[in-house]
């Protein structure tokens, strides 16, 4: 479908139900929640043409972007304020407006169309100490109201499905589950695959990962004492921290601290080929967040064979299941430096993590998710 830019037409006169979706995130479709949305909407896009395109999709935005997912919708570029964007979208007679994010800024009011929104998690209430104020506030008080308002909201765990029934008090038949998947990059691969793609990278294994874009919630200093423990036991391996903000001064004067900043790796950011790469080529994955509405990471390492050791925090325990090594908080470094001993010194515990992993990650699949949303939106049609 030809782009149209702007704000088009509101009357296209083919009949077709409108469906409008907020697609902010889609223009930083690398972020956890842009990445859930672009592979949900490509996929969303591709049914409803396969289908002979019974729904007309626009996606609303605030200003342009390169994502190519915008060349097969209509668009529209709406302004900041509520109040006025809802004037904007008023006119065309939507039938669904799917809210990602949901917040005081969405433009809700005066708009009669079905509501529902996708909403991953709660962070802001598991580890309020990396929120400000007021997004505090606004997951404390504004969250529960406006979600009360939705007649559906798509989440990606159980655990946020029970966190929003029971703290916002939203019926559970309104909730339904939209886990995040993985892409086909992340695979077992050819062992010369592996070397050259490392090799590209600069990182020499033995060596323990971790891939994020660095943050306090990710708990870095969990992971840099971690090893700093576990490389005093086990002398030779390095610790590759993959992703953007890794290579700060201030991580390097950390580790230098810890005595392992000459056994740092920080190739910064990594592209789903690169990460797979990574994945394939380490002892073990090591991903100990504070706040986790999912923790994809965990299973992209799972699905190309990497054990992983993780944080039991929130939706993580739900999504790793028995396939990975859970700490007793987020902050236990020691036992995560146990957990990497045993996993690079006993091949049986690591073999069986690693098969566990292979089975847990089939659980996720993108298809079967942008699958489920198609027939929300049927639903609140029907």
């Amino acid at each position: 479908m030809k782009q149209k830019t702007g704000n088009p037409a509101p009357d296209n006169g083919d009949g077709r139900p409108r469906i409008g979706v907020f697609s902010k995130p889609l223009d930083n479709w690398t972020s956890g929640s842009g990445h859930h949305l672009d592979e949900m909407m490509k996929r969303v896009l591709a049914r409803n043409e396969a289908e002979g395109s019974p729904f007309d999709f626009y996606f609303i935005h605030y200003q342009k972007s390169r994502n190519p997912v915008y060349a097969k919708v209509r668009e529209i570029l709406i302004p900041r304020n509520p109040l006025a964007a809802s004037a904007v979208l008023r006119p065309y007679g939507f039938r669904i407006l799917h809210y990602s994010p949901l917040s005081v800024y969405a433009p809700m009011f005066r708009l009669p169309a079905k509501k529902m929104a996708t909403i991953h998690g709660a962070e802001e209430a598991v580890y309020p100490q990396g929120f400000s104020w007021i997004a505090r506030m606004h997951e404390k008080y504004a969250m529960p109201v406006l979600a009360r308002r939705l007649d559906k909201i798509a989440t990606v765990s159980d655990t946020s499905r029970q966190y929003f029934i029971t703290k916002y008090k939203v019926k559970p038949e309104r909730i339904f589950l939209t886990p995040n998947g993985y892409s086909g990059e992340f695979r077992p691969l050819p062992e010369k695959q592996v070397a050259d793609g490392l090799a590209a990278l600069g990182i020499r294994p033995p060596y323990i990962l971790h891939i994020s874009r660095l943050s306090p919630r990710k708990n870095p200093e969990c992971t840099l004492m971690a090893f700093a423990e576990f490389s005093r036991r086990l002398p030779g391996y390095t610790l590759v921290c993959a992703g953007k903000g890794w290579d700060s001064p201030e991580i390097a004067a950390r580790a230098a601290a810890l005595g392992i900043g000459n056994l740092l790796r920080t190739p910064g950011f990594v592209t789903e080929a690169q990460a797979a790469v990574l994945y394939n080529g380490a002892q073990a994955f090591v991903f100990p967040s504070l706040a986790e509405g999912f923790g994809m990471p965990n299973i992209e390492a799972m699905a190309c064979g990497c054990p992983v050791v993780t944080s039991p925090v929130f939706a993580i325990p739900e999504v790793v299941g028995s396939a990975a090594v859970l700490l007793r908080d987020a902050s236990d470094w020691q036992g995560c430096a146990d957990a990497l001993e045993r996993l690079c010194t006993d091949s049986a515990f690591r073999a069986e993590l690693v098969a566990r992993g292979f089975t847990q990650c089939r659980r996720y699949n993108w298809d079967a998710s942008a699958a489920v949303l198609f027939a929300a939106y049927r639903e609140l049609l029907s």
